[in-house]
């Protein structure tokens, strides 16, 4: 089969190598690979280095009855005779002389103030011209063939079937090619691509470069620098080998959705996620609390984690076991307070067919179970019952478990790591909790300090959650004043880093720095409306109240009450007004 296809031929070469000077004819010239026509004083580089006009087209514009805007100064690089423009596409690759092009642009869209535009007639220009690129420099003479490389073209439009990301790079992270699924996924035209490097579109490309040279195939998820509202791509990246077998070029392929096929698979497999590096945090006595945790990860003895709620102590149970010699092995959390008594014991131990009624065929196994050679979780110990509190200090005891209905007893090699937000010695006094259970659970206890006393940290929290939370959202970060800053270390934080988390992400959808203590005002909203008389619930009075509020929050600021309340401004205005609105007060 033959690969090339003679599209047309060039009449002539053009150059205006001086601003003032005129546009000279050329038989031959040279073109430079990024950049375009050498001398010519528009050969700049970018996504018109090069613009071939149809011998046809040219003829066109200069006849005196299709005299529009451009017609005076208009040249082009190259014309050509014949150029058959049906068979050619973005991206489509011609063999011209030495040079090879690779086409940008098909047809120019005209200027509305043209007069040919106003008078309602087609301009060549939309229509006789491509512009390409230059990806590999040569002489090109009058008389050389335009020849369509049909095997590139062919590979390029199976490429663009393909329904994920691809994008060829170059080892310098030049981008040379990407498919629209790829343009659509990362949210850029193809000029913004085209001017960004690989590094620039995610973290880590340099750690992809070098598993390639060294002859390994990379896969992994890369954090992106999306348009789109994406955080994470799957990445597979595979080596493209010339002639001489070495790494010519680096062909990337972003998923999507393998990754929440990989996440579904952590959910089954039962991982742990976070590690210490996630954990922000410079504190001393916060930095002393994680190296001790460090010390005791391979310890079989079991942990309790206090702490206040919002502190992190799932977090901090994952990094452990992922620090820990168990780290491959799985990790299992249970919400002790979140299932129902009549549940919790068959979610812990398991049961055998027929034990009750709608007992699936087969049995189930237990988390205990599930968790073997791993790491159990027990969330909110403190709201655990106390007939489950005996079997678990019997599992602590025996290192065995038994499904409900069995009679056998199975062993299983599990590393308890217990977090409770209660007090549990108080616990022990009222009776609610096992004293026994107690004191095996806390062998190595870890108590998290909330955020009020890491008020150093707090800044650090802030840039965090700001930089991941607005790529989440796709919205610009919130520029945080020093005044701001300063109340914000100084606030009490009762939700500790959930809170601050949470605040942050409102933040950034109202485009503001809220008023501290936003939260307790809708918290307190409803035991405020009780004592409402029930004449005072009419909706308007209600609307009314509420806007009040609100403008209370944002200070009388119109602008960020409007944006709080989702109106626009004159309606907040309109309502103001409506309801005698006092927004000085």
């Amino acid at each position: 089969m033959d690969i090339y296809n003679p599209i047309g031929q060039v009449v002539g070469i053009y150059i205006k190598d001086k601003e003032k000077g005129p546009v000279r004819s050329l038989v031959e010239g040279f073109f430079e690979k990024d950049r375009g026509l050498l001398g010519d004083i528009h050969s700049k580089g970018g996504n018109r280095q090069v613009s071939i006009f149809t011998l046809e087209g040219y003829n066109e514009i200069l006849s005196s009855n299709m005299e529009g805007l451009c017609s005076g100064r208009f040249y082009e690089n190259i014309r050509v005779k014949g150029l058959d423009l049906d068979k050619i596409k973005i991206g489509s690759i011609l063999k011209i002389g030495e040079s090879i092009q690779e086409v940008t642009e098909i047809g120019k869209s005209c200027f509305p103030e043209c007069n040919l535009v106003k008078e309602g007639r087609s301009c060549p220009l939309s229509s006789q011209v491509i512009f390409t690129k230059v990806i590999k420099g040569g002489r090109i003479g009058v008389g050389n063939m335009v020849i369509m490389d049909r095997l590139h073209n062919y590979i390029c439009s199976i490429i663009q079937q393909i329904p994920k990301g691809v994008i060829i790079t170059d080892l310098d992270g030049n981008i040379k090619f990407v498919n629209t699924k790829g343009l659509n996924m990362f949210g850029y035209e193809l000029w913004e691509m085209e001017e960004r490097r690989a590094h620039d579109l995610f973290k880590g490309w340099y750690h992809v470069k070098e598993t390639i040279l060294s002859g390994n195939i990379y896969e992994d998820e890369v954090y992106v620098n999306a348009r789109t509202n994406r955080l994470w791509f799957n990445l597979k990246a595979s080596p493209l080998i010339d002639g001489k077998g070495e790494v010519m070029d680096i062909i990337h392929v972003f998923d999507d959705h393998k990754k929440e096929r990989k996440l579904a698979g952590r959910l089954t497999k039962t991982q742990a996620v976070y590690t210490f590096d996630k954990i922000i945090g410079e504190d001393k006595k916060f930095k002393e609390m994680l190296n001790f945790c460090k010390k005791i990860a391979d310890s079989k003895s079991t942990i309790l984690i206090t702490g206040e709620s919002g502190t992190g102590k799932e977090i901090l149970a994952q990094s452990i076991h992922n620090y820990s010699n168990r780290r491959d092995k799985p990790f299992v959390a249970i919400n002790s307070g979140a299932i129902p008594k009549s549940l919790i014991e068959s979610e812990l131990f398991g049961y055998v067919e027929g034990a009750f009624t709608g007992a699936i065929k087969g049995g189930r196994p237990g988390k205990f179970e599930i968790a073997h050679g791993g790491t159990i979780f027990l969330d909110e110990i403190g709201e655990m019952p106390l007939d489950m509190q005996i079997r678990l200090l019997r599992i602590i005891e025996e290192g065995t478990v038994s499904r409900i209905g069995a009679t056998d007893q199975k062993y299983v090699d599990v590393r308890i790591i217990a977090a409770s937000n209660k007090d549990l010695p108080k616990e022990v006094e009222k009776g609610n909790f096992r004293e026994d259970l107690f004191y095996r659970l806390n062998v190595l206890p870890i108590k998290i300090p909330p955020l009020r006393e890491r008020k150093g940290d707090i800044p650090l929290l802030i840039d965090h959650f700001m930089e991941r939370i607005s790529k989440r959202l796709n919205k610009k970060p919130i520029p945080i004043s020093e005044e701001e800053m300063e109340e914000l270390i100084n606030y009490h934080w009762p939700g500790n880093v959930r809170e601050l988390e949470n605040f942050i992400e409102l933040a950034i959808n109202m485009e503001y720095i809220p008023k501290l203590g936003w939260g307790e005002y809708f918290k307190d909203n409803t035991k405020e409306y009780k004592d409402i008389e029930y004449r005072d619930l009419s909706l308007e009075n209600m609307e009314k109240n509420h806007i009040i509020k609100v403008l209370k929050l944002c200070s009388g600021n119109i602008t960020h009450a409007a944006k709080a309340l989702g109106i626009g401004r004159n309606t907040l205005y309109r309502k103001i007004k409506k309801y005698n609105i006092d927004c000085s007060q």
